[in-house]
């Protein structure tokens, strides 16, 4: 029994011993003794996240370059609740200047310095993004809006945008603030379609809730606020596929990921508004309706109407203007004298009238008294010409 007792003795001495050769240092992948940043990964794989970071601090001592040793430090601290410790690693880890190769457990291939250092960035990144939200939920309306950080570099005071070249192009120049901010909403929504970023389902059931903004005097007005400024289709996808890579490398929860694609959309072209926009109003004379029909005329060449509905609405233009100007009858019909006319001014741009020139009096000259013939009647004229 002694003897027994001695040996498990002696054996109990030798692994404690073997424990400490094998935790000592080494050169990462070299040897079969592991390193302390080795170690720091078997703890971290482990679920020890303590004991990752104090094997990780160790090996940072010893080598401060050490990008693998960073990386499992800033992935503990991220497990552990630190977000701030484990931005600084990473931020470290990312700007590394070491481009020597890691290896680690003796492997075969080392890892390349560039990758971690990607790896750290990607990490960065997917750590700042609950933070930076591109759009978020308004607390009074209940309403998801775009916040200031999705419009970059631009001029985002007093809720106005600076559009570029690019952003203003195929006649939307001609178009009002309020009106380019929605078609440009509607052209972003389209992109994303057309790349896979939402389903036909979702383009057609947001536009039929909102196509009262490109056509307010035939349907109900949209959602309210499509006519303020909306981030550029680049930004919105960088934004996507950030959370996509964020769900992918789990940094985020499918969840998390459905809410904040759903709070962009909704920024975008909501769903299913409850406030609407002010009523657009009746053309005032002739040459607001024409204007108005050359924005239709707009609409349909970016192929965001279909014919039948730039039909409809610019004959509720038209009547909507005789009205106002008084070029309809009492029954509300309009007068066919008339008629060709205004379809003409609203038809054309507006043309100031031609000066009048003063009258030259000529000398006067007797004439044999002649029977006057009767007087025409003038014929009507368009008041813009």
């Amino acid at each position: 029994m002694k003897l027994r007792r001695h040996l498990s003795r002696t054996v109990s001495a030798a692994v404690l011993t073997a424990s400490v050769l094998i935790c000592g240092c080494s050169t990462p992948g070299s040897s079969l003794f592991k390193t302390n940043t080795e170690q720091s990964i078997l703890n971290w794989s482990a679920g020890e996240y303590e004991d990752a970071i104090h094997y990780a601090q160790k090996a940072l001592q010893k080598n401060p370059d050490d990008v693998y040793a960073m990386l499992v430090a800033g992935l503990s601290y991220e497990r552990l609740g630190y977000p701030n410790r484990a931005r600084a690693l990473y931020e470290q880890a990312a700007a590394s200047d070491d481009g020597e190769s890691v290896g680690v457990f003796g492997a075969v291939r080392n890892v390349p310095a560039e990758e971690l250092k990607k790896t750290a960035a990607a990490r960065l990144a997917a750590l700042n993004l609950p933070q930076t939200p591109l759009a978020v939920m308004d607390s009074e309306t209940k309403t998801a809006v775009f916040t200031a950080s999705a419009f970059g570099q631009k001029d985002y005071a007093a809720g106005k945008q600076v559009a570029s070249a690019d952003e203003i192009k195929g006649g939307l120049d001609m178009l009002s603030e309020g009106d380019r901010n929605v078609v440009l909403r509607f052209l972003t929504f389209i992109r994303l379609r057309d790349e896979k970023y939402v389903t036909e389902d979702e383009w057609q059931s947001r536009r039929a809730v909102n196509l009262g903004g490109l056509l307010p005097y035939t349907l109900s007005p949209a959602g309210k606020g499509l006519d303020l400024p909306a981030p550029t289709g680049d930004v919105i996808i960088g934004r996507l596929n950030a959370l996509r890579e964020a769900l992918e490398m789990r940094a985020i929860t499918p969840r998390e990921h459905a809410a904040e694609r759903e709070i962009i959309l909704e920024a975008l072209l909501p769903s299913n508004p409850f406030y609407r926009m002010t009523p657009a109003p009746v053309p005032q004379d002739i040459l607001q309706g024409a204007t108005a029909l050359r924005r239709i005329e707009t609409l349909r060449n970016l192929n965001l109407i279909t014919a039948a509905e730039a039909a409809k609405e610019k004959a509720a233009i038209e009547k909507l203007t005789y009205a106002k100007i008084g070029m309809t009858g009492t029954d509300g019909q309009s007068r066919p004298d008339v008629a060709k006319c205004v379809q003409k001014c609203l038809s054309v741009p507006a043309a100031p009238c031609p000066a009048v020139k003063p009258a030259v009096k000529k000398p006067a000259v007797k004439k044999t008294p002649v029977k006057k013939a009767a007087a025409k009647k003038p014929a009507a004229t368009c008041p813009c010409l």
